[in-house]
């Protein structure tokens, strides 16, 4: 008697929101919410010639995505973001690229691996990438757009190529007596999805497709490292990630250092003596050097 006191009650309640039109109201906060724009942080105070830390962390992407309330930029937007405020700078006359990722997907990693060159190009001023945790995949791709690699002495670099994940459940599904009922229009539709293993004919399609994205990878790799060999570009393609000292064995990078020889290396390239170091960051972002993280 009481459970059903209890069912009515909440009925009646339900009932008496719905009368009074009460409704919920769905609010993107992350479109409230103002992104600031991008600020100079002084990392070190020298002469008035500048260099400009340019940072690439984290899974390559190149739009943004959302998380919970709030919107995270894609690697590519916020690139663009520091380029357009340090093309009319002046007095930059280098860029260090701080260079700490797995890589992420390839389109981001082309247009970023682009975006620098046009910009070095354009301002005609050296760039000196450093890798400091991880520069690999498409980082590395990213990396490669530079004048000069340097890594430090515990990073990882390398794993070129391409990788196209695929699974499929067909046979959990057989074991589970569930049967694929795709319609489709035409016999390669569904190629690659879970529902069913492959045919030799859906793993050639892939297969080309990931071949023609490592060719662009590897040509990359032949036209910005001419030091490399055919031996060092027959290890480096399979995909292997390596260590720097292997790295710097077969010419994947010039020189196992940290930021200050980056620094000298940019120096050296640029003839600017004593530069003040910068980086842009937003506001509320961390003020620390060139170790911390945004």
């Amino acid at each position: 008697m009481k459970n059903r006191k209890m069912v009515l009650c909440v009925i009646f309640m339900l009932a008496a929101f719905v009368l009074n039109g009460c409704a919920f109201v769905l609010v993107d906060l992350a479109n409230l919410i103002k992104v600031p724009k991008m600020q100079e942080k002084v990392l070190y105070k020298g002469s008035q010639s500048k260099v400009l830390v340019v940072e690439v962390l984290g899974i390559l992407t190149d739009t943004h995505t959302k998380e919970m309330f709030m919107t995270k930029e894609g690697t590519l937007e916020r690139l663009d973001e520091i380029l357009s405020v340090a093309s009319v700078d002046q007095d930059i006359k280098g860029v260090i690229l701080k260079i700490d990722s797995p890589g992420g997907s390839a389109t981001a990693s082309d247009l970023l691996y682009r975006r620098i060159i046009e910009f070095k190009k354009a301002k005609k001023i050296p760039v000196v990438s450093c890798i400091v945790n991880s520069g690999t995949s498409g980082a590395y791709m990213t990396a490669l757009s530079s004048d000069r690699i340097i890594a430090l002495p515990t990073s990882m670099i390398g794993n070129i190529g391409v990788l196209l994940p695929s699974v499929s459940y067909q046979g959990l599904m057989d074991m589970l007596g569930v049967h694929n009922q795709s319609i489709t229009s035409g016999k390669f539709k569904d190629a690659g999805t879970p529902m069913r293993d492959m045919t030799e004919d859906d793993k050639g399609i892939y297969k080309a497709i990931v071949g023609e994205m490592f060719d662009d990878f590897i040509s990359k790799v032949k036209k910005d490292r001419p030091g490399m060999t055919e031996e060092d570009l027959k290890i480096a393609g399979d995909g292997r990630i390596m260590a720097a000292n292997f790295a710097l064995k077969h010419h994947l990078i010039d020189e196992i250092g940290y930021y200050e020889n980056a620094l000298k290396g940019i120096e050296k390239l640029s003839g600017v003596n004593n530069p003040t170091v910068v980086v842009y960051r937003r506001f509320g972002e961390s003020d620390g050097g060139f170790y911390s993280c945004p």
